[in-house]
């Protein structure tokens, strides 16, 4: 638990930060990336490895529209935190809510170049990936 509680921690505290740089910073390929990877996810979802892939994907091109450097080289730290939570998250189970439309609201205030409303979804998208985490966690203990 006490890994599981600093990976979001992690995530907490850079995800959303990046997603308001990236709203402000990202250009036009960083855009297709985006939406590219939303698509697969929508596709293949996040119970196969496709779909993980475009997961995280999709996180580490938002690290990437940061244009941060400090930011940038968290990118297999935070895309290697989004991998485990999202198998820990639906090792035997769907996942008790979509995350799809969570990505979306980052994507589209991303895409208005909304920090405020970027930084909002991907604190919410973080924080509904760790009540489904601690979700799955309360069901194998109890």
């Amino acid at each position: 638990m006490r890994l599981l509680r600093s990976l979001f921690e992690l995530r907490a505290v850079i995800e959303p930060a990046a997603a308001a740089f990236a709203a402000e910073r990202r250009d036009r390929d960083d855009l297709r990336t985006l939406k590219e990877a939303l698509g697969r996810m929508r596709r293949h979802t996040l119970s196969n490895d496709a779909g993980r892939a475009a997961d995280r994907e999709f996180h580490a091109a938002i690290l990437t529209a940061s244009r941060n450097d400090a930011l940038i080289t968290l990118r297999a730290a935070i895309t290697a935190a989004v991998e485990w939570t999202t198998r820990l998250k639906q090792r035997d189970r769907a996942l008790p809510c979509d995350p799809m439309p969570g990505h979306v609201a980052v994507y589209d205030a991303i895409l208005g170049a909304d920090r405020q409303a970027a930084a909002e979804a991907m604190r919410k998208l973080v924080d509904l990936a760790l009540a489904d985490a601690q979700a799955a966690l309360d069901g194998q203990i109890g």
